[in-house]
């Protein structure tokens, strides 16, 4: 009966949402400019995915203009992190892309750094900085014929696209430290800066993507080295900054081509270098973190109270403070404070210990500060940190710590880089 009665039904009537159907779809996706605004909210992995569906998304896809629109309409947020896992040169460093909630943990291969096809073999090759999507990835080459030589390349690991940085001048004399600096939201094109010193004299270098040149900014006869560690500089708010673990620091404002001192974050009077724990970039903020003893509290800190260590032994009872500089540079101000106890009390699952009170951030149980991650709108600022065997993140918003990956190597030196992904071009 019910093939009887449709069988009487207009053909019209039967085949009209059909037709609609298609001549919407067909309407939509035969609209560049509106599949353009919908691939523009994919995220980057999966618009290098969506290349493949037709030639007309590949076109879409595909031009410089295209990547630069969609790095700045979509949030840089860091998404997992990058370890780089090193046993102390008894074999060759292991990378792992570790998402922050721990659910996803990919092991990268060991060929994961070999981008350039024309540079293979006798190359030591890893991860140095990390810069909005952005990797500086210094090879070394090892020849015996040749003394070996530095080739730094800026490496996008989302694309796989690559770009080799020219050596900047020097006659050999001269010790050298590079920086990546690159801010999407002001510009789709990056920078390095090139720090080069030698007794009392100081030259700073800027290369451009965009010139592909380097460019002699700044060169001072009689410069304190001793004032400043140029050794790991930190990209923020159109300079790159440098800090010392008490907390004196210099910036270079690469529009401006000039030094400035940065303030001292408010520590306490008895800081001690080995207090200092992490100095780095995220969600737009420049972080300085460090250890004080005692139960400290933002506030006070800010008005210069500082607790006292009220069991008088720091190994238990210590606090984990992050100041935060203001966006003009013109002082810090304590953001976040944990009191490294009660966390661990309040979890003790994350410890596995029987005895609440032996913190895993003691002496006796050495802890590393990996990265601090700002912005993160699920959990909000994040701590990750490695213990004895785990490396474990704390949310300030929700005040959990949550194991992220179990530590293999219990004698290798752990580096973590923030990760991005990115269709920026290099």
């Amino acid at each position: 009966m019910a093939s009887s009665c449709s069988s009487h039904l207009p053909s019209s009537i039967m085949t009209l949402p059909t037709q609609k159907h298609f001549s919407s779809v067909d309407a939509v996706f035969g609209n560049d400019d509106l599949v353009t605004e919908i691939l523009l909210r994919v995220p980057a992995k999966a618009v290098l995915k969506l290349k493949l569906v037709s030639k007309k998304w590949l076109s879409i896809i595909s031009p410089t203009s295209f990547a630069i629109l969609h790095t700045r309409r979509n949030p840089h947020t860091v998404s997992a992190l990058l370890l780089n896992f090193s046993s102390f040169f008894k074999e060759p460093s292991k990378h792992k892309y570790v998402s922050l909630d721990g659910k996803s943990l990919v092991y990268l291969s060991y060929d994961f750094l070999d981008f350039d096809p024309n540079n293979l073999g006798c190359f030591s090759t890893y991860v140095s900085q990390s810069c909005n999507g952005l990797l500086l990835c210094p090879k070394w080459r090892w020849c015996s014929t040749e003394r070996s030589k530095p080739t730094d390349y800026i490496f996008n690991p989302t694309t796989r696209q690559f770009a080799l940085l020219p050596l900047p001048p020097n006659d050999g004399k001269y010790f050298t430290r590079i920086q990546l600096v690159f801010d999407p939201l002001e510009s789709p094109r990056y920078r390095v800066v090139c720090i080069q010193f030698f007794n009392s004299e100081l030259k700073i270098y800027v290369y451009s993507s965009e010139t592909k040149d380097w460019k002699l900014s700044v060169k001072l006869e009689n410069f304190d080295l001793l004032s400043v560690n140029f050794t790991d500089g930190v990209s923020w708010n159109g300079a790159v900054h440098w800090m010392s673990p008490m907390g004196n620091g210099l910036s270079f404002l690469l529009d401006m081509e000039c030094l400035q001192t940065i303030p001292r974050p408010p520590l306490p009077e008895n800081w001690q270098d080995k207090n200092f724990r992490y100095f780095g970039e995220s969600g737009g903020q420049l972080h300085f973190i460090g250890i004080l003893a005692g139960n400290q509290n933002p506030d006070d800190l800010n008005m210069g109270i500082v607790s006292p260590d009220i069991s008088h032994d720091q190994s238990t009872d210590q606090s984990i403070v992050v100041y935060s500089m203001e966006r003009g540079c013109s002082k810090w101000f304590a953001k976040y404070c944990l009191h490294m106890n009660a966390i661990v009390m309040a979890n003790p699952e994350i410890t596995g210990d029987k005895d609440l009170t032996a913190s895993p951030f003691s002496a006796e149980k050495w802890f590393d500060l990996l990265s601090f991650i700002e912005g993160n709108d699920e959990d909000g600022a994040l701590l990750v940190m490695r213990t004895s065997g785990e490396i474990i993140s704390y949310s300030f918003k929700n005040n959990i710590l949550k194991k992220i990956l179990s530590f293999p190597l219990k004698h290798a030196t752990c580096y973590a880089f923030n990760y991005t992904e990115t269709l920026s071009c290099v």
